[in-house]
């Protein structure tokens, strides 16, 4: 384990805050659909049709509110190929609950191992095995502008090697980047990576390098056979409806996590509950879109459509494509 460094925070007024960078090696993900893939599959490094590249997250710290944003990227109820930014305003399990702490001169983070524990117990964060982390001083502002940004334009084409792609490293480290770390910080980021960065090679660029072991029970994913050729190409199939989930909910998945929404009006707003494919509430709320209210009555179907999130609801109706915000009540 790395001891803690000390910053020169005072020095320089662009470092607002911290940011965290997360890796699992461990975690399995499915191939991109990429034209490697059938190389990678003869050469064993691809273990059917799973690449074991780990899971990367983000985590920036707002030293002024003392809040902690979590954020990753992966493909989460998007389409085929394709990923989001999640945070904890498009899916409310996200939120981290921990308050950072910081040293009194508010250069280094006394409770680290605290916010990284809370991860590590929470499923929704999708890793796998041991939890790696390291953070630096960066620009919050400037870091979560970047996070946001891309969140605001998801879906986004997914692959390490996608021309204005993206994966969960590629996501962790270009938001680390544009919070404005210190040189060395910057060049290890940029320039001390292969081909592509991965979630290892970002922890490694940074400094307080902390390793949590496995806290969550269950048996982790193997691949242990080929997926079937129809799974390969989609999204994930539509489970068996857990009896908690209405009849009128409707299945939206990605490739990694897929959840069923029921949209119910309620004068110019919808009332829409978010289940998890266990029964479980993920979230339920009103959403607005004040031209589209009309258009709403008047439809005798509709399908939900991307993206559709905890923040964001999207609707099919009659050819038309209707987003609703969640509104402020």
């Amino acid at each position: 384990m790395k001891t803690h460094k000390t910053y020169n925070m005072a020095s320089t007024t662009k470092n607002t805050g911290f940011a965290i960078a997360i890796a699992w090696p461990e975690t399995y993900c499915k191939q991109p659909g990429a034209w490697y893939d059938p190389i990678t599959l003869m050469l064993g490094v691809n273990q059917n049709n799973y690449y074991k590249v780990g899971h990367a997250a983000l985590v920036l710290i707002d030293s002024k509110n003392l809040k902690a944003h979590y954020f990753d990227f992966g493909r989460y109820h998007a389409p085929y190929q394709h990923g989001r930014v999640r945070s904890a305003e498009t899916d409310h399990d996200l939120e981290i609950k921990t308050i950072p702490e910081l040293t009194k001169d508010g250069l280094l983070l006394e409770n680290f191992w605290n916010i990284l524990y809370e991860l590590q117990s929470n499923p929704a964060c999708h890793g796998e095995g041991q939890l790696y982390a390291s953070y630096c001083p960066i620009n919050f502002e400037k870091a979560y502008a970047k996070a946001h940004h891309l969140q605001e334009i998801s879906p986004i084409p997914y692959g390490p090697f996608r021309y204005k792609g993206s994966n969960c490293s590629r996501f962790v480290n270009s938001s680390i980047l544009a919070g404005k770390p210190a040189f060395k910080y910057h060049f290890g980021l940029k320039y001390l990576v292969p081909l592509t960065p991965t979630p290892l090679s970002n922890v490694n660029s940074l400094d307080n390098r902390l390793v949590l072991p496995k806290i969550l029970n269950g048996k982790p994913f193997c691949p242990i056979k080929k997926l079937d050729r129809q799974i390969l190409i989609s999204t994930l199939p539509q489970p068996e409806r857990h009896p908690s989930i209405p009849e009128d909910a409707q299945w939206l998945s990605g490739e990694g996590a897929g959840s069923w929404f029921s949209v119910k009006p309620e004068g110019n707003l919808l009332l829409v509950t978010r289940y998890s494919p266990q029964g479980v509430v993920e979230c339920k709320g009103l959403y607005e879109n004040r031209k589209a209210s009309e258009i709403l009555k008047d439809a005798e179907s509709y399908s939900i459509a991307y993206p559709s999130n905890c923040r964001t609801v999207s609707i099919k109706v009659n050819n038309l494509e209707l987003r609703f915000e969640r509104a402020v009540v």
